[in-house]
């Protein structure tokens, strides 16, 4: 395998002995010969790809607590939380791409989903879509599901030890990480005790909560982006009567989708700095609304160039465009199904809606009341908080780059990997049995978020591992 640290070394000989002199049952010796970490949608298929190029399921290791496919993003139990793009888009086959579109006409009954442009289905539909599509690929029943977190992963003779929360262990030739987005965590201090703390979801996507909501109450959104526009849709479905204060910098939504289409495929410069793009990019777009068909159509056809751009930019280039750009690529690339911003709209038209701008610094929550500190220093009382602020934290990545197995990425926001998918080391060399796909690989290989960007991972890094 790849070179491995003097530090990673002695990790897993520490890891050995602890092992032994506190009996804990070490790994079988008959190794798996895929492991892969992860239950949500990039987990789900990479499996479906790894078993449509002839990979046998019995050689094939799940390892995640939930059943595979739908993670946070689709296992919604609200029926408010929508996809955000159009029925066309969510693309599973590179061969295929009108598949789901076909599954959700014949499958879904969701009068609701039909705008003006293009359906836009429940996020538990499409949950719904990749499960069964999953358990339908002949081999999948083979597989083997480890309902387990993963607390560690540790390189040994050639292979990985994955230690699991709940003490076991699992030996694998091979392992991909596809966890998909950092679990939800605050973004701030948080004050609160175990009776109070219902009062605060730091989960949003479930949505499970918004049912015990009194109708009256003074709900607060920290974050105003796809995911506060979730929280919004499905309290005006419930007829919600109460304020909803939407802490965020800028007192403004993503636009509502569009019928766009790419037309024609701009010709980017040579020589690109960070500057020059943002410039390109600025002069590219016509000066029309940003809710207009021509608007999108242009924004989408700057687009798919923009990650072979993003990956010759330095790490210190990548960080400056992030901090000049990150907030309106933000805002633009994730737009809102046009069901959600009607909602809003709604709320709006009712004087349901205010922007609180700024940032939290801390929140404290009592049995009745949650406070909201702001950085300025001005308090917001209400009588629900939701984390709507998409900050999250992935111990996996973190235990990985601690234990000097792999290098963090150019945000330092995950861990690094390469244009193979292959997980870096702290010395720049690239694990020969260790991938990661997903949203995670966003600081190395630039706009990895969308379904059909991660099932196109999933189908490349399945090919090659076929070979």
């Amino acid at each position: 395998m790849a070179h491995v640290s003097k530090c990673v070394i002695n990790t897993y000989r520490f890891y050995i002995d602890y092992a032994i002199q506190n009996e804990i049952a070490m790994p079988t010796p008959i190794p798996k010969e895929i492991a892969i970490i992860g239950d949500g949608y990039a987990a789900a298929v990479m499996a479906l790809h790894l078993l449509r190029r002839g990979i046998s399921g019995s050689s094939i290791a799940l390892v995640g607590p939930r059943v595979p496919g739908k993670g946070n993003a689709y296992s919604c139990a609200s029926s408010f939380f929508r996809l955000n793009v159009r029925e066309d888009l969510p693309i599973i086959f590179s061969e295929d791409p009108l598949h789901f579109a076909r599954w959700a006409e014949n499958n879904v009954n969701d009068p609701e989903s039909k705008t003006d442009a293009g359906y836009f289905y429940r996020r538990r539909d499409f949950g719904d879509y990749v499960t069964q599509l999953l358990q339908g690929t002949p081999g999948a029943m083979q597989m083997e599901h480890v309902a387990a977190r993963v607390k560690r992963l540790l390189p040994a003779d050639g292979h990985w030890i994955i230690t699991l929360e709940d003490g076991g262990n699992l030996c694998a030739n091979q392992v991909i990480i596809a966890t998909g987005n950092a679990p939800p965590v605050w973004p701030c201090a948080v004050t609160s005790s175990v009776q109070s703390s219902a009062r605060m979801v730091e989960n949003p996507w479930p949505g499970n909560y918004l049912d015990g909501i009194p109708r009256n109450d003074h709900v607060i959104l920290l974050g105003g982006g796809l995911t506060a526009l979730d929280a919004i849709n499905a309290l005006a479905g419930q007829d919600h009567q109460g304020m909803v204060s939407v802490i965020s910098p800028r007192a403004i939504f993503p636009p509502v989708q569009a019928l766009w289409k790419r037309s024609k495929q701009p010709q980017f410069p040579q020589d690109l700095s960070p500057r020059r793009l943002v410039r390109f990019m600025r002069n590219y777009l016509p000066q029309v609304s940003t809710d207009s068909v021509q608007w999108q159509s242009a924004w989408e056809e700057l687009r798919p160039p923009l990650n072979a751009v993003w990956q010759q930019f330095s790490p210190h280039q990548r960080r400056r465009l992030l901090k000049r750009l990150g907030w309106i690529w933000s805002l633009y690339r994730f737009r809102a199904s046009p069901q959600t911003i009607a909602a809003y709209e709604c709320l709006r038209a009712r004087n349901q809606i205010q922007f609180i701008l700024g940032r939290a610094k801390q929140i404290t929550c009592s049995e009745s009341k949650v406070n909201v500190l702001m950085s300025s220093g001005s308090e917001l009382v209400g009588d629900w908080i939701i984390n709507c602020t998409g900050v999250g934290s992935d111990p996996l990545a973190h235990q990985l780059i601690q234990s000097g197995i792999a290098a963090p990425d150019a945000l330092l926001q995950s861990i690094a990997v390469d244009a193979d998918l292959r997980v870096i080391n702290p010395d720049y060399q690239s694990h020969p049995n260790l991938w990661m796909i997903g949203p995670a690989t966003m600081g190395s290989l630039g706009d990895v978020v969308a379904s059909s960007a991660i099932a196109k991972q999933a189908e490349q890094l399945a090919q090659e591992i076929a070979k």
